[in-house]
């Protein structure tokens, strides 16, 4: 205890206040520049676009190939059409063998001739066609032809078509009965329209539908013959079939016609 005493007493303790030293605050560091930031979003909009004009560049270049494979397709369809022209050119002088032509060049040439509407064109070629030797039937040939033929007025000789297919055999459906209808009617010819109508209701499978309907009703209109009209109208709803109505506008725009009397013609091109 004397000796804790006596370090207490030897050791001053001073309890007087002394300030501390004057200190200034560092400054704050200068807010940073916005130029990088800027800099990362021109240098983003940089890309982008540079991947864009790439995208374009790439998409230019597929389609200068897809023209250039086009350009070439179409220069070989002409070679072969003018291979085939000249081999029905020569054909008519038997100087060589017309029976062993190649399919695809007779076929492209019958097709491009009933797009055309070239009626008499088409029918030597098929003609042509029927001669080859690895000619087969072909129910769809015959139709597009008798679709052709009542586009262009030739009912009869639609029919003389609708005959030699029966006659080589292919299975007369309801599709080349249609046609045939569509082919009378289109001219007018509605006794025989109607007649292959009933014989078409007779026929197992070739029951007619509403597209068979409509085919004859637009044609019936056409001609002002609202009373067939009525009849086709009655005998679908005695089969409880009815017009869509992309069909029933166009039929109640040629009735208010002939009500108001604008422009009446029996002799026009059935639609």
């Amino acid at each position: 205890m004397a000796f804790s005493a006596q370090l207490w007493t030897a050791t001053p303790v001073s309890f007087a206040y002394r300030p501390r030293p004057e200190t200034h605050p560092k400054p704050l560091p200068p807010p940073k520049p916005l130029r990088p930031l800027l800099c990362s979003k021109d240098e983003n909009r940089g890309e982008r676009e540079r991947e864009k004009e790439k995208k374009r560049e790439e998409m230019e270049r597929r389609e200068e190939e897809n023209r250039k494979i086009a350009s070439r397709k179409a220069i070989s369809v002409i070679l072969r059409r003018e291979a085939t022209m000249a081999v029905l050119e020569k054909s008519k002088s038997k100087k060589i063998n017309s029976k062993r032509l190649l399919p695809r060049t007779v076929l492209e040439a019958l097709h491009e001739r009933i797009a055309a509407l070239r009626w008499e064109s088409a029918l030597k070629v098929f003609e042509l066609l029927r001669e080859q030797l690895w000619y087969r039937p072909n129910p769809g040939i015959y139709v597009k032809l008798i679709v052709m033929l009542g586009k262009c007025k030739q009912p009869e000789k639609a029919y003389i078509l609708f005959q030699s297919m029966v006659d080589e055999g292919c299975i007369v459906n309801h599709e080349s009965y249609t046609a045939l209808v569509s082919a009378y009617g289109r001219s007018g010819f509605f006794d025989k329209a109607f007649a292959i109508l009933d014989l078409m209701k007779k026929t197992p499978g070739c029951k007619p539908d509403v597209h068979t309907y409509s085919i004859l009703i637009k044609s019936c209109s056409h001609f002002y013959d609202f009373e067939r009209v009525q009849t086709l109208l009655s005998d679908m709803a005695a089969q409880e079939l009815s017009l869509i109505p992309s069909h029933t506008i166009p039929l109640l725009m040629l009735m208010g016609k002939q009500v108001c009397g604008d422009g009446v013609d029996t002799h026009g091109d059935a639609p």
